[in-house]
């Protein structure tokens, strides 16, 4: 941090990191304290300030998580995938390292910084979407395009689907309206997450990853994911949405 560039070093703002459980058709968090997945229920209600990819994932051969730095365009910067306990995995655009990111255990995921309610408080948090979620993420960002900055987001529900043995359930998303006060609130707290994010996309990839590293959950370290979201469906280069 300097006086100049106070954003260079400011830690990530996010309060929580949320995402979708295929297995359960639930949102959930991770909280620290309790060492414990949160379940915040079906009826989740958001809004989107901002989306940048990543990977993530489980490396068997090291017994730890994979991870990334986080990027606005997937075709045009470049992913360090590093597992916590395994070195680096891959390197190069996401295009290009796709197969073999999938062969060591990761798995691109959108990692949408969000505003939501905690305690009636509007706050600053971070929902990721990846799998079968990812791809009803996409499908509804194309739909709602010139409205996923300007209302609102609540997951209502779920859809199930199968594939083999394998049941997994897929968000269901709608666009809602919000008040001028909360409109104007999360467009504060997306000018604080700006400056954050004008810091972290300002360094290296390699210093972008070390970042990712010091705002994980304990079980994204240490605990491999099951999630039935994980397989179906295929997401292929061309739906990556950015």
């Amino acid at each position: 941090m300097s006086r100049s560039n106070p954003s260079e070093h400011a830690a990530n703002p996010s309060t929580r990191w949320f995402e979708w459980n295929g297995e359960t058709g639930t949102v959930r968090y991770y909280d620290r304290d309790a060492k414990a997945n949160i379940d915040a229920g079906t009826n989740f209600s958001f809004v989107l300030l901002d989306e940048l990819g990543s990977v993530r994932g489980w490396h068997d051969p090291s017994q730890s998580g994979i991870y990334s730095n986080e990027v606005r365009d997937t075709r045009e910067h470049v992913l360090i995938v590093k597992a916590f306990k395994g070195g680096t995995l891959a390197e190069g655009l996401y295009a290009a390292i796709k197969d073999r990111v999938g062969a060591v255990g990761g798995h691109y995921v959108a990692n949408c910084y969000i505003a939501f309610k905690a305690s009636g408080v509007l706050t600053l948090g971070s929902l990721r979407f990846k799998g079968a979620a990812l791809g009803a993420w996409m499908e509804f960002r194309k739909a709602h395009r010139s409205e996923l900055y300007t209302k609102g987001v609540c997951i209502t529900g779920y859809t199930e689907g199968k594939k083999g043995r394998i049941v997994f359930r897929v968000p269901v998303l709608k666009v809602v309206e919000l008040t001028p006060e909360t409109n104007d609130a999360a467009t504060a707290l997306d000018k604080q997450l700006q400056v954050y994010l004008d810091g972290y996309l300002s360094k290296t990839k390699r210093d972008q990853a070390e970042t990712v590293a010091t705002h994980v959950r304990d079980e994204d370290v240490e605990l491999p994911q099951h999630d039935h979201d994980d397989d179906p469906p295929q997401i292929t280069d061309d739906d990556i949405p950015f």
